[in-house]
């Protein structure tokens, strides 16, 4: 056979998608699109990959459970679709965000 290899780029997006379904937000709305420059990936030796996410806390929520969420919903998506091992996803809350979502907490 050969190798499959699953870019960067991809465990980014789902990473990406994972998030706006938290948010409650469709992933082509113009506004959020600005949070994938936010997202990075890393690889360690074991090709395992460490998800770094920068992001806007919505007003009023419980940041460390949001945060959370995100965490978990990044992991569980990640992994099922890629069958990588995620070591880590770091969240960095940057700041808190007025506008309303349809949060799925």
């Amino acid at each position: 056979m050969g190798n499959i290899t699953i870019s960067d780029n991809v465990i980014s997006e789902i990473a990406y998608r994972s998030i706006c379904s938290v948010y409650g937000v469709e992933p082509d709305d113009k506004e959020f699109k600005k949070l994938r420059k936010n997202i990075s990936v890393e690889r360690t030796p074991e090709d395992n990959v460490i998800i770094n996410v920068k992001l806007e806390a919505p007003y009023g929520e419980n940041i460390l459970e949001f945060s959370k969420n995100i965490m978990k919903t990044i992991t569980e998506n990640v992994s099922q679709m890629t069958e990588k091992v995620v070591e880590a996803v770091n969240v960095v809350v940057i700041g808190v965000s007025e506008r309303e979502f349809n949060k799925n907490s």
